[in-house]
C-alpha cells in the first residue's frame, strides 16, 4: 500500500512539474490592434512575453550600432501595424530575408511599455509555411 501512495505522490509531482514548465514557455499571441486596445483600457500587458502579430510598417527600418557587454550589435527599429494601431519594435539580430514593408510579421519578445516591444525573434511567415516549403523541397530532391 505504501508503494502505491509513494507512486501517486511521485506522479503528481511530475505532473505539476510538466504543467508549470508548459505555462512558463507559453507565449500569448495578440494582434497589434487588441494589444493597443488593452493599453487604452488600462489592461496593459507591459512586462509580459508576447507574440505580436501584424504587418511591417511603411516607415523605413532604422538600424543603428549599439555597444553592449558582449560587443557591438546592430539594433533594428521598426513599426508593426494593424488597423491604424502600431507598436515600436527593437530587434538586435539579423532580420529575415523576407522582411519587407507591408509584409505580415510575428514578433516575439517582451512588451516593455505601452506601444514598445523588445523583440528576440522576428518571423515573416507562419512557421508552418517554412515547414511545408522544407518538406516540398525534400520530396523534390528525394525523387531524383
Amino acid at each position: 500500500m505504501k508503494k502505491y501512495i509513494g507512486l501517486v505522490v511521485i506522479l503528481a509531482a511530475f505532473g505539476v512539474l510538466i504543467a508549470s514548465s508548459l505555462n512558463s514557455n507559453a507565449v500569448k499571441q495578440i494582434p497589434v490592434e487588441k494589444l493597443r486596445l488593452a493599453d487604452s483600457r488600462g489592461d496593459s500587458l507591459v512586462g509580459q512575453r508576447l507574440r505580436v502579430v501584424g504587418f511591417v510598417g511603411k516607415a523605413p527600418v532604422k538600424s543603428v550600432q549599439e555597444t553592449t557587454d558582449s560587443g557591438v550589435v546592430k539594433a533594428h527599429h521598426f513599426m508593426v501595424v494593424d488597423k491604424n494601431q502600431s507598436v515600436k519594435v527593437t530587434f538586435r539580430d539579423a532580420l529575415p530575408d523576407t522582411f519587407r514593408a507591408g509584409g505580415p510579421v510575428q514578433v516575439d519578445g517582451v512588451y516593455k511599455a505601452p506601444g514598445v516591444m523588445e523583440a528576440d525573434h522576428v518571423y515573416t511567415k507562419c512557421p508552418s509555411k517554412y515547414e511545408a516549403e522544407s518538406n516540398a523541397q525534400e520530396q523534390k530532391y528525394s525523387t531524383k
